[in-house]
């Protein structure tokens, strides 16, 4: 079991079976919604267990997913897929996690200048090809 929590403490979040893999997303809401750098974000499953659930404010920020914050301090808690698997993705800065590695990095297309790639060893894919795994996979 994972347990996180937002920066001031009002939301935590637990998490049965957490992946150690980190997904880092460059597209454009991502990377207002993080200061201009990447969501780095880890999967967990559908079902959301959380404390301090009146802090959680969600929105839906595409047709397929939500995203959820703290009320209180702003922090990015996940992204919600609609559509699919209907899985959550945490925010991976939510959690005390070392063994947590990059492996994927998406929307690289998208990706500034200013920011190079996180690894060397991660799978990069562009808008296309993750829209093309996304209809090819029915989400």
């Amino acid at each position: 079991m994972a347990m996180g929590k937002c920066a001031c403490g009002a939301v935590e979040i637990n998490v049965p079976d957490i992946s150690t893999k980190i997904g880092a997303c460059f597209c454009d809401t991502c990377r207002k919604i993080n200061g201009g750098g990447p969501l780095l974000g880890v999967h967990g499953d559908s079902e959301l267990r959380t404390s301090g659930d009146a802090q959680i404010g969600r929105y839906k920020s595409s047709d397929w997913a939500e995203r959820g914050f703290c009320k209180n301090c702003g922090t990015t808690l996940f992204y919600h897929l609609m559509v699919g698997s209907m899985d959550y993705i945490y925010s991976a800065g939510l959690f005390d996690q070392q063994e947590f590695e990059i492996t994927e990095e998406i929307f690289t297309d998208a990706k500034p200048d200013y920011i190079g790639f996180l690894s060397e060893k991660s799978v990069k894919k562009t808008a296309k090809q993750v829209f093309e795994a996304v209809n090819k996979n029915g989400a």
